[in-house]
């Protein structure tokens, strides 16, 4: 893959522009595999269901009139008015299936209400892609926008480098809203030793990350982000080989496209910098997943490398780096589960930069416990993040109750604490709340 340019713009600038196009492709994909299937109407199947979500989010920790102070740095452009809210919107969901003889296609469409951040209302287009199977089911092809998952891990992620909204699971949102969507073709060939999955990317998808709008953040002083142009080349694609062997699914990784997070540091001839960008990024990694003493056991690794400084020798580009996890997960007792992990990276050509608060070693531990309470129509769920080399923690708490089979109740906390406000949970520790959402399903 060639250099990539990369185009500037703001961390969340042309939201609406992608938010166009993604409605357009996905307009067209189900409305040309409805039209498909107008020559025999008897045999297709049309379902359509959705919800209806009001969700409030209340920041924990009271901020400052004006932003910024001694100890921090945050975007002061993207100030909300509403600093005391991390949540506050009204959502309605529409999903629909339609199924045929010669394929499917599937929608999900979100229209949002959105007053936490000042961004009013808008559409979101989740899911919005055809599906079709050949060659006696060997072949399953998928065209159009669709979150994509693979992986092992429980909330932590190696060889997954499908886009992620850390603002969604930050602020209470559900766990659906971690998996961001993208406009990419997927192709799943089965019937060989192996099962192969490709994803191709056109366009690069980039996390979601806290800007300062509804989450504060700190940050040095530069702000401009760039990412790759839209040329075929700097397109993202993700290959996964995998079979079941024994009890265990064994499975190998690939990926060529950009970190998802803007780290490299864009600098002037005379080694001024003037912002950030994605730089290019090869990924290799394997797993294996399976049952094990009674509960499912996991392990997965991989090898990030950073393709435009191989050597480490760059101060402005991240090194390469061993990722590696472990976990474990069961069922203790009746409705009651409980599972653990342990996640590492190690900085490859590692040099102490104290201006970054990164270690060679980062170990991060995770803990969850869940408990199923009246007939299984209340969850009680924690999620613990520690990590002893960061000095930091991230605690989900969160209550559900299924008060009826269409209205469901939730109210939950996210709570942040980090020596280091550079670090990762350490510099969203002014960003704990609570929050409530309920939800009509129909």
């Amino acid at each position: 893959m060639n250099k990539p340019n990369h185009s500037s713009s703001s961390w969340e600038g042309g939201s609406a522009v992608r938010g166009a196009l993604s409605l357009g492709v996905a307009g067209i994909a189900f409305a040309a595999l409805a039209t498909s299937f107008t020559a025999d109407v008897a045999t297709a199947q049309v379902e359509i269901h959705g919800f209806v979500e009001g969700g409030t989010g209340v920041r924990l920790v009271d901020q400052p009139d004006v932003p910024g102070g001694a100890d921090r740095s945050y975007l002061p452009a993207a100030w909300s008015g509403t600093k005391d809210f991390t949540l506050r919107e009204t959502r309605v969901q529409l999903k629909g299936d339609l199924y045929g003889d010669v394929g499917e296609a599937h929608f999900v469409t979100d229209l949002l209400a959105d007053q936490a951040a000042g961004s009013g209302s808008e559409i979101v287009i989740r899911e919005g892609y055809v599906k079709f199977n050949a060659f006696q089911d060997k072949l399953e092809a998928r065209v159009g926008r669709q979150p994509t998952t693979w992986g092992t891990g429980d909330l932590l992620f190696i060889n997954d480098l499908f886009p992620k909204d850390y603002v969604s699971f930050f602020t209470g949102r559900d766990d659906q809203y971690l998996k961001g969507p993208s406009d990419a073709i997927r192709l799943g060939v089965f019937g060989l030793p192996v099962a192969v999955d490709v994803v191709y990317t056109p366009e690069f998808t980039p996390d979601n990350l806290p800007t300062g709008e509804r989450l504060v953040f700190w940050a040095p002083a530069l702000v401009p982000v760039s990412r790759p142009s839209q040329d075929l080349e700097n397109g993202e694609l993700a290959v996964r080989v995998s079979r079941y062997l024994g009890g265990f699914n064994l499975a190998g990784y690939v990926y060529r496209g950009f970190w998802k997070q803007p780290n490299a540091m864009m600098v002037t001839v005379e080694g001024v910098p003037t912002g950030f960008y994605h730089p290019e990024l090869r990924v290799y990694g394997a797993s294996a997943r399976g049952g094990f003493q009674g509960g499912v056991a996991w392990v997965e690794g991989g090898y990030y490398d950073s393709s435009e400084d191989p050597d480490g020798i760059l101060p402005t580009v991240p090194n390469s780096e061993l990722r590696a996890m472990a976990g474990y997960e069961r069922q203790w007792w009746s409705d009651f589960t409980g599972g653990a992990q342990v996640y590492w990276e190690g900085v490859q050509d590692f040099v102490e930069n104290p201006m970054d608060p990164k270690e060679e070693n980062r170990v991060l531990l995770t803990l969850r416990l869940m408990q199923m309470l009246k007939y299984q129509t209340v969850k009680l769920n924690a999620f613990t993040f520690y990590s002893p080399t960061d000095e930091d923690a991230y605690v989900r708490l969160g209550v559900t109750y299924d008060y009826t089979d269409q209205l469901q109740l939730n109210v939950g906390a996210n709570l942040f604490s980090g020596s280091d406000n550079r670090t990762l949970f350490g510099m969203n520790e002014d960003n704990s709340n609570v929050f409530g959402r309920v939800r009509f399903s129909f």
